[in-house]
C-alpha cells in the first residue's frame, strides 16, 4: 500500500481550513485518512499549523510522500523530508548541455511551409498582367 501525507479540505466557501493526515494514496481527496497529523488553517494568524511531528517523522520514515503544501509546511516546521534513494546531492542536472549531441533532422522530411497552389483564377489574373495595355 503507496500511502501520502497530503491535505484534506474542510470549513465552507472561502474559508478553507484543511486538516493533514496519512492517506492511502488511491483514495480521494476528503476521504478517511489512515492517520490524522494535524492541521492547517492559511487564515489563522495565530496558530496556521499545528501537526504532530513524531508522528510525521515516522511516516515519513517508512516512505510516505508528503504532497508539496505538506513538504513545505514540514520544511517550515523545521522537519526535512527524505531525498528520494539513489540521488546524490547537487546532481540536479544528468549532463551539460553543451556536451548534449545535437538532434538530427529526419531525411525526406519538410520543415514547414506551405506550397502555392495556383488554381483557374489565379492563372487568368497572372495572364492578364502580362498582357500589354491598350
Amino acid at each position: 500500500m503507496s500511502v501520502a501525507i497530503r491535505l484534506s479540505r474542510a470549513g465552507r466557501v472561502h474559508l478553507p481550513y484543511y486538516h493533514i493526515g496519512v492517506f492511502d494514496s488511491r483514495t480521494r481527496r476528503d476521504g478517511r485518512p489512515v492517520e490524522q497529523l494535524g492541521f492547517y488553517d492559511p487564515e489563522s494568524d495565530k496558530e496556521p499549523v499545528r501537526m504532530d511531528l513524531e508522528r510525521a517523522r515516522y511516516w515519513l520514515s517508512v516512505g510516505a510522500k508528503p504532497s508539496a503544501t505538506v513538504a513545505a509546511l514540514l520544511k517550515r516546521l523545521g522537519v526535512a523530508p527524505p531525498r528520494p534513494a539513489g540521488r546524490k546531492a547537487g546532481s540536479g542536472e544528468s549532463e551539460p548541455a553543451a556536451k548534449k549531441a545535437p538532434a538530427k533532422r529526419k531525411r525526406g522530411t519538410r520543415t514547414g511551409g506551405t506550397k502555392k497552389i495556383r488554381t483557374a483564377n489565379s492563372k487568368d489574373r497572372a495572364a492578364k498582367k502580362r498582357q500589354p495595355a491598350g
